[in-house]
């Protein structure tokens, strides 16, 4: 009995040497499937990393070209605005000048007028002098010089008052151009840099 009891003894202990065996190649298994596991992970969180880097580096440079484009924004908001506002003052300006130059065209109509009424009244001593001519035969000759006299006032008038229409018309043309200068700058002005 002895002998069986040391041979089961034996065979239990290489029973138990295998199945210890086994079991460290079973768990040196496990660790490297383990391994395997964690380096097929440890890459695909790398991949991952690597990739919210780059969307960081481009939402970083977005930023920095959305930045760039408001700032470049914000400096020509600026520079448009001071041109709206020197336009402003030549607007201011020019409307200074048209009001001036209306009160001067008033003043010139009502000059022509008073013209035209010294005419009239003219007209009416010329025709109450050829009256008293065709009544008085013997102041004929007098009334001849008088009459010249007012021929040539009549005549200085006339050329007083085409005058006054030359310098009107001269005035006027120089505000349609003048407009015309300020409508062309308006429109074809070039942006400033």
């Amino acid at each position: 009995m002895g002998i069986c009891h040391f041979g089961l003894a034996f065979n239990g202990a290489v029973i138990m040497k295998n199945f210890l065996q086994n079991l460290l190649i079973f768990f040196a298994l496990c660790l490297c499937v383990f391994i395997v596991f964690q380096w097929h992970r440890e890459a695909a969180l790398r991949v991952n990393i690597q990739t919210l880097n780059d969307t960081i580096h481009d939402k970083l440079e977005n930023i920095q070209t959305q930045q760039g484009i408001i700032k470049r924004n914000e400096d020509e908001i600026k520079r448009l605005d001071e041109l709206k506002n020197g336009l402003n003052e030549t607007v201011k300006s020019n409307r200074t000048d048209i009001a001036r130059l209306m009160k001067d065209v008033e003043k010139r109509d009502k000059e022509i007028e008073d013209s035209a009424r010294s005419l009239e009244s003219y007209k009416n001593a010329l025709a109450q002098a050829n009256a008293a001519i065709k009544k008085q035969n013997d102041d004929i000759t007098q009334q001849n010089e008088d009459m010249k006299k007012f021929a040539e006032a009549q005549n200085d008038l006339v050329k007083k008052y085409e005058k006054l229409v030359v310098d009107y018309n001269d005035l006027v043309k120089r505000w349609n151009e003048a407009q015309a200068v300020a409508a062309a700058a308006a429109t074809n002005h070039p942006a400033k840099r």
